[in-house]
């Protein structure tokens, strides 16, 4: 079984495998395709020909749905032994939520037991026009089929659990994956998620900016994004462009730390991590830590001992998602 992250530029594909349940060792194999300059038939050959090489194309598919027009609502309800939890979530819902979730697949989770009298609800919602997108893309493959669909904030705490260095057992993190359009930024108690949010920000946002500054090409501009050598031969100060592209993330940043300690998911955060393709920016961390004041760093998933065999490690700051997908699985084909 597989985890598909289908994103706007890059599909993501991850199987594991648990070698040694006891030692909790993964095989792994995973692929990173560029679909952007394809046609709909041209994504799918495309897609089928790598599935084939990873043997992974009569499979069964965990997919992920992100973006900013999901819907998603934290609250706690009281126990109440007298209505099932179902029944207490739609409730609330009616009587919190404005928008109309006619369209919608709807789920919840409860992501913290408060105490003996209350707990912790995450409801999400997501577009039936975008759920039945990806269900689409992945039917034009015959051999494979789609067995669950969850949220890729869930699927990035799910390998950040099983993968994330062990500062994630004590600390309170906030965890953001920066894709290409889109990042999902998720908020962790030691291993506890308390807090999901995704935004309008990507890693082409500061390609696009750099481009069009220089006045040279994207391909170029994800040159320079990443190799601090290039940019000194043309006096590139890449501080100016974090400043005017990553704000729209810092504020989120703030509005997030500020729920989160609010509503006591959190007393104070001790580490902001970046993962995604974005996140392979070089010097973001550096800024996101100078004008925040709290520690930041960058977590590749597949810099981890877990993974034996062949890893293709440069590969692991696109494979969060995926990653936790294939481990859900992973987790369901356990049980």
């Amino acid at each position: 079984m597989i985890g598909i992250d289908l994103g706007s530029k890059f599909v993501k594909i991850c199987k594991i495998t648990n070698t040694e349940k006891k030692k909790k060792e993964y095989s792994i194999v995973s692929a990173v395709v560029d679909i952007s300059n394809y046609s709909g038939t041209e994504k799918t050959e495309k897609l089928t020909s790598v599935l084939k090489k990873l043997g992974c194309l009569e499979d069964t598919v965990c997919l992920a749905v992100g973006g900013k027009d999901i819907i998603n609502r934290d609250f706690v309800l009281k126990r109440n032994k007298l209505i099932n939890l179902k029944d207490q979530v739609n409730n609330e819902v009616v009587n919190t939520i404005s928008e109309d979730l006619g369209k919608t697949y709807s789920s919840f989770s409860v992501i913290k037991n408060n105490s003996d009298k209350e707990y912790s609800i995450i409801f999400s919602a997501a577009p039936m026009e975008k759920v039945n997108a990806k269900f689409s893309f992945i039917n034009t493959i015959d051999t494979l089929s789609v067995s669950s669909v969850t949220l890729e904030d869930f699927a990035l705490a799910n390998a950040f659990v099983e993968f994330g260095p062990n500062y994630k057992n004590s600390e309170n993190i906030i965890l953001i994956n920066i894709g290409y359009n889109v990042s999902n930024v998720i908020a962790m108690n030691g291993k506890e998620l308390v807090f999901i949010k995704d935004i309008d920000f990507g890693g082409q946002d500061i390609t696009r900016d750099i481009s069009n500054f220089y006045s040279i090409p994207e391909k170029l501009s994800e040159e320079l994004k990443r190799r601090e050598d290039l940019r000194q031969t043309i006096n590139f100060n890449m501080k100016n462009i974090l400043k005017k592209d990553v704000a729209t993330l810092i504020e989120t940043l703030f509005r997030t730390i500020e729920h989160c300690i609010t509503r006591q998911f959190i007393v104070s955060v001790d580490r902001i991590v970046l993962t995604g393709g974005g996140a392979m920016t070089e010097g973001i961390d550096n800024f996101i830590q100078d004008t925040l004041g709290i520690p930041t760093e960058k977590w590749n998933p597949l810099d981890n001992n877990k993974f034996v065999g062949y890893v293709n490690k440069p590969q692991g700051f696109y494979l969060p998602v995926a990653l936790g997908l294939a481990l859900e699985k992973e987790k369901k084909a356990n049980v």
